[in-house]
């Protein structure tokens, strides 16, 4: 069972053979386990070719062993990869390899990661209620490369309503560092959607 990095690098979630003959084809169904992404199959077919189909968010993939008659002698891998936006506390998350109609689990650990931040000064609006106020934004940052702007006025983030600092960071309780959500800002009268890179806490 690997233990997965949020954003990090993808690793291999491995399934030993039974060293049994099975009639074929063969087909298969992997279900990533939630906030990873499969990013490979690696089923081990010499002499034949085994095609397989990886869905573009890498939630599920499909594929078939075409032989009549094959060996299952050699172990299979999937590679999975955890989201930048996996919960802040991370965790066990189940997913699912369905072989022949038999299924076996695809668990993998999260590990947990660092509190996430807009990396700047901010208030609420005067009076209060209409959204959070950028006063400014830390150079260097994650936020800064994101778009915000001193002067901007923060209504949503991540389609949650902001209409003061406290529910803003509310809505910033469960989300690490590195994780790119859209937020909706007031740019001088114009609404507009940032995706906004939060910073680690300790930035």
């Amino acid at each position: 069972m690997p233990t997965l990095q949020a954003g990090g690098v993808a690793q291999d979630v491995v399934y030993p053979p039974d060293n049994q003959y099975h009639n074929g084809p063969s087909q298969f169904t992997i279900i990533a386990p939630p906030h990873t992404a499969i990013t490979a199959v690696k089923l081990n077919c010499y002499g034949q070719s085994c095609p397989v189909s990886i869905a573009s968010d890498g939630h599920v993939a499909t594929g078939q062993i075409p032989s009549s008659n094959w060996l299952f002698d050699r172990p299979y891998a999937v590679t999975v990869a955890a989201s930048p936006n996996a919960p802040l506390a991370g965790g066990t998350f189940n997913g699912s390899f369905t072989l022949e109609g038999v299924t076996q689990p695809l668990t993998v650990v999260i590990a947990p990661g660092v509190q996430g931040v807009v990396a700047g000064r901010l208030r609420n609006t005067n009076p209060a209620g209409n959204g959070v106020r950028v006063m400014s934004v830390d150079a260097g940052t994650k936020t800064a490369a994101s778009g915000l702007q001193p002067g901007d006025v923060i209504t949503a983030f991540d389609g949650n309503p902001t209409p003061t600092v406290n529910d803003l960071d509310a809505v910033l309780a469960d989300k690490r560092g590195g994780a790119t959500y859209p937020i909706t800002v007031n740019r001088s009268g114009d609404i507009i959607t940032l995706r906004l890179t939060l910073d680690p806490e300790d930035y």
